[in-house]
């Protein structure tokens, strides 16, 4: 049996590579395994025996798959090696020839071939994709048909298992009979599986030698695509009487009926088989058309002018703009889906492919030129949105749309005769001047668009005379001529490919800028709005504390205010210039990748290595370099953090903590340690990006902190404390502190010290561990609530009673005056020349105890004063107990001259000593 089953297999692999179904190949395992066993043996029963077959069966039909998939997987490795081998042989062919200084046609239009026929990205990622899910699926199965043989590893215990488990059971005289026969089938089934496991293991390599090669290829090509763009920029093809001659021939060519009609063919056959896209486009596109006229109006309901204090928010600005989009899409939409169509026209149909590029090369030009036409309409964005001149913007859009009925025409007929299908006489002749024309073209309009007495720079001169835009006027202006003249005259020198690149980059980088604009007018609009709606609400309640506060009667109801225009000065200085950093960034990273890609001169600067450094990949040592695109990211990650910490606490009030009513102090708080945590993500970035990790510098962060210990402890100590004071907040912003003989209003916490600023104006600046070490009074910690004492002294004499009465009425008079907790007068004591009375008053403010103090001291007097009671003031008794020293008084001689003369009756001549009253 193990002979017929090695002769079945030697058949399985001829002829499932040969084309027998594995249907045929599953009878005649079926056969081989089922009715010549069953013929030959007996005693089994027959669901067992049907059992045992059905999976030798199922594996015979899983050798056959496996075996094909093998082979099929040996075909393509073998395929990525002789496309390996024969890019290698045609670029070093390429090579050898690009030594040679004077280059001609022949050697363009080879490099130009090569192009064409290299692979393209998304070929070898689809491959790659079709190949991991048949790696998986092979490695489960794989790993199935070893747990499988595994089981099978003892055939006496699994024969044994078997009758046991058999249904209905079998008698023990059977035993023999079973086991014979068992033994045979489950015996062939272990062959099968080791089989399968043999074949699974080589399909496995296959594949995982078939992913190296592929991925080392597709390496290889773009490396080979590199080259050859490098090449084709500075390979010179000369107009000459060649190029003249040439014309007649590629204007036949592009207007060829025949070559239409071959792509209308095309557009046949492609279209039925998969309609679903096509028809999709098409309707999608015809009602954005037809409802266009909607779609306008709804640009205008969901302008800011039109929309109320309740009802607009920034998604009506998002909505416009997508609105924006689909008025642009129509025309667009169509050529896209048709150059989509006729990409799949076999590669005899050189005509059709060109077709292709060019409809799709001009669907995303004139998409973008709608789009921006349509943003600067009238009724769009860029005038109902962001506020900008809608007179300027209504004109740049009707030039803009005036401009594309001649300059798309004009790239469609370049794009035809210039992309990678069209014949190289084309390419050379028609493509090259048409090119130059439509660049002359551009620098037309950009003249008639910007020159000093249109309406743009009438209004700029206008509204700013002296900014740099104006002043400098005359400079950026013959820059902007003279990029597409430039380019233009590169083409016509015989750098068509060169000028080729310069332009669709200039051009991406245009519309890059563009968008960034107007990234940048929604995100500033969305931060007005927001500015806008917390100084209504702070208005608002303002509004209704002061109608509280006067206990009026209810205001009538206000109208309805209107979202204002944008206006970027009132975000704010610090929003505005992070914006201003923010979108700066990513304009000019955008910008970089677009060129990094299109020209090969900044790619080799960017990754020119500067110096190498050692680190951990994996958990192996690798020695990597850092490169000058490793530096310039490291400075930009230092700037965008400095920016950004300097800036973020103006935006988070903005759009963020007004929104979840966070107090005053939790929000400093939140803002100072947003601050010290993105500065530290941006240092550690940095840092990174280096090569600069925590293993290099662990000694050196150890080495300062003892420094620190010793030496800076105390500003050490100060910045731990600040970090403890916003993280406890024992002290806030706006509490009123008294720290040893210093009181005044806590104005900034900052990472050393904190300023106090007095009652006097002054700022008293106290290291932030005074504030953790030493006694801080803190009046307006937990609440504002204070108590006043006064003390207030009667003559002797007065009615106590009615003087409590006085006190208490007094004080629960005044308004400021707090009901809960509740108000005192006490009696408190017996003074030297008053009865002394206490009064303990509530206020909840500490702003008002100044104020309260006056008004219940003046209420106090007023009150006692009505009622006749006396104030004391402190009074003394003098006894003179000899008046020796007295005689060479003045005063006391005169007193003496006057008694002499009144006689005995005066007071002072019957008794000189007696003390005076």
């Amino acid at each position: 049996m193990n002979g017929l089953l090695a002769v079945l297999d030697r058949w399985l692999v001829r002829r499932s590579v040969a084309g027998v179904g594995r249907w045929a190949c599953a009878v005649l395992v079926w056969f081989c395994l089922a009715v010549l066993p069953a013929r030959a043996t007996g005693g089994l029963p027959a669901s067992l025996a049907s059992d045992m077959t059905t999976e030798n069966i199922r594996l015979g039909v899983q050798i056959a798959d496996a075996t094909t998939a093998l082979e099929l997987a040996r075909i393509d490795l073998a395929r990525l090696r002789s496309s390996q081998r024969d890019l290698a042989e045609s670029m070093e062919r390429i090579e050898r020839h690009a030594q040679v200084h004077a280059l001609g046609r022949e050697f363009a239009q080879t490099v130009i071939g090569q192009l064409r026929v290299l692979p393209k990205p998304e070929r070898f990622d689809a491959e790659r994709r079709q190949r991991e899910g048949l790696l998986a699926s092979t490695s489960d199965a794989n790993l199935r048909a070893e747990r499988a043989l595994d089981e099978l590893g003892d055939l006496q215990a699994v024969v044994a298992t078997r009758f046991a488990e058999a249904e209905p059971p079998l008698a023990e005289a059977l035993w023999p009979d079973f086991q014979a026969a068992a033994w045979a089938r489950l015996g062939e089934q272990r062959v099968l599986l080791a089989r399968l496991d043999e074949v699974q293991r080589q399909l496995l390599r296959a594949l995982l030698d078939s992913d190296e090669a592929d991925l080392d290829l597709a390496r290889r090509t773009q490396a080979a695509r590199s080259e050859l763009t490098r090449l084709l920029f500075w390979v010179p093809a000369r107009p000459g009487a060649q190029t003249i001659s040439e014309i007649p021939a590629a204007m036949a060519w592009m207007l060829s009926g025949a070559n239409w009609r071959a792509a209308g063919q095309v557009l046949v056959d492609q279209v039925p088989p998969r309609p679903f896209w096509p028809a999709l486009a098409l309707l999608v596109a015809s009602a954005l058309y037809l409802g266009r006229r909607r779609l306008q109006g709804r640009l205008v309901v969901l302008a800011p002018a039109t929309a109320t204090y309740d009802r607009y928010w920034i998604g009506h600005t998002v909505a416009a703009l997508a609105i924006t989009m689909a008025l642009a899409l129509p025309v667009p939409l169509v050529l896209w889906t048709t150059g989509n169509v006729l990409a799949a026209a076999p590669e005899t149909q050189s005509f059709a492919l060109a077709l292709s590029d060019a409809l799709t090369a001009i669907a995303k030009l004139l998409l973008a030129l709608s789009a921006f036409a349509w943003l600067l309409d009238r009724r769009g964005v860029a005038g109902g949105h962001f506020g900008w001149d809608e007179s300027l913007t209504g004109y740049s859009a009707q030039a803009l749309r005036r401009f594309s009925v001649f300059f798309v025409p004009l790239l469609f007929f370049v794009a035809l005769n210039g992309l990678d299908h069209a014949p190289y006489a084309n390419r050379e002749s028609v493509g090259r001047m048409s090119f130059s024309v439509a660049m002359i073209v551009l620098s037309v309009f950009l003249m008639r668009l910007l020159r000093r007495k249109s309406p743009l720079m009438q209004r700029l001169y206008a509204s700013a005379p002296r900014s740099w835009a104006a002043r400098l006027h005359a400079l950026w202006f013959g820059a902007l001529l003279a990029g597409p003249l430039a380019i233009a005259a590169l083409s016509a020198a015989g750098y068509f490919v060169a000028a080729g690149y310069f332009f669709t980059r200039t051009v991406y980088s245009v519309f890059l800028t563009f968008a960034a604009v107007a990234l940048y007018g929604l995100i500033a609009l969305w931060v007005q709005v927001e500015r806008w709606r917390l100084d209504r609400h702070q208005s608002e309640e303002a509004r209704r504390l002061a109608l509280a506060d006067a206990d009026t009667e209810e205001s009538g109801e206000v109208a309805e205010a209107r979202p204002p225009q944008l206006d970027i000065a009132a975000i704010g200085e610090q929003t505005r210039s992070l914006l201003d950093v923010l979108i700066t960034l990513l304009l000019l990273g955008g910008i970089w990748l677009v060129w990094r890609g299109g020209i090969p001169a900044l790619s080799v600067i960017g990754d020119y290595a500067l110096w190498t450094y050692n680190a951990k990949v994996d958990g192996q040592a690798t020695t990597l370099p850092l490169t000058v695109g490793n530096l310039f990211l490291a400075l930009l990650v230092g700037a965008v953090t400095a920016v950004v910490v300097r800036n973020i606490g103006a935006l988070l009030d903005i759009v963020l903590l007004q929104r979840f009513e966070v107090q005053a102090d939790a929000t400093y708080a939140i803002k100072v340690i947003t601050r010290y945590a993105l500065a530290a993500v941006g240092i550690v970035s940095a840092f990174s990006i280096l090569g600069i990790g925590w293993a290099d510098v662990h000694w050196l962060i150890a080495a300062m902190g003892v420094g620190l210990g010793f030496g800076l402890q105390e500003i050490v100590a100060n910045f731990v404390s600040g970090l403890i004071v916003l993280a406890e907040r024992p002290i806030r912003i706006g509490d009123i502190v008294t720290v040893g003989s210093v009181t005044g209003t806590v104005g900034r916490i900052r990472a050393r010290a904190t300023a106090v600023v007095d009652f006097d104006g002054k700022e008293v600046i106290i290291p932030n561990k005074a504030f953790i070490t030493d006694t801080v009074v803190n009046w307006t910690l937990s609440n504002q609530t204070t108590r006043l004492q006064l003390k207030v002294g009667v003559a002797y004499g007065s009615d106590i009673a009615l003087v409590q009465r006085l006190l208490i009425a007094a004080v629960r008079a005044n308004d400021d005056v707090l009901e809960d907790p509740a108000s005192s007068v006490y009696f408190v004591g017996f003074g030297d020349s008053s009865l002394d009375f206490e009064i303990r008053a509530f206020v909840d403010s500490f702003d008002k105890r100044l104020r309260v103090q006056h008004e219940l001291n003046l209420a106090v007097e007023r009150a006692l004063r009505v009622q006749g009671i006396e104030i004391p003031f402190p009074q003394r008794d003098l006894h003179v107990r000899s008046a020796a020293g007295l005689s060479g008084l003045p005063a006391f001689a005169a007193a003496a001259d006057a008694g002499r003369r009144t006689g005995p009756a005066g007071p002072l001549a019957s008794d000189p000593m007696r003390p005076c009253p």
